[in-house]
């Protein structure tokens, strides 16, 4: 065999192994940036559901307080990311507004967590019950 021959087919073998290892990378670098997202979307679910959670903590606290308390007005409350999952800060703020002509008190709530961050989840629900009359 000549000396040619054996230079082109160990150039050859060269090549076709430095394709195997591009393809190789390209197919772990789409896996990683697949985590990546993956990683991020579970976050932000994660995030969504605890503002949820906050509102609903809300709700059910404004309800509590007017039963308890006919002049309550609102309050705020700012949670450290360890009363919560350690994950970031939370806020949550109730409003109350008098009942007006038609007997209804408005009760307004925005949560946000984690609190103060770029990419915080803000929920807010606004509700309108009847007051007791008896």
């Amino acid at each position: 065999m000549s000396k040619t021959l054996r230079h082109n087919r160990r150039g050859a073998i060269l090549i076709v192994a430095l394709l195997c290892l591009l393809v190789i990378m390209s197919l772990l670098g789409t896996m990683l940036l697949a985590a990546l997202q993956s990683t991020r979307q579970l976050h932000a679910e994660r995030d969504l559901r605890q503002c949820e959670l906050l509102l609903q903590a809300g709700i059910d606290r404004a309800l509590t307080q007017i039963a308890k308390q006919p002049d309550y007005r609102g309050e705020t409350h700012e949670f450290s990311a360890a009363d919560i999952i350690d994950q970031g800060p939370g806020r949550l703020v109730i409003e109350v507004t008098p009942a007006t002509a038609d007997s209804r008190v408005q009760i307004h709530i925005d949560a946000e967590y984690p609190a103060d961050s770029e990419f915080s989840v803000r929920r807010s629900r606004t509700l309108s019950i009847p007051t007791n009359t008896n």
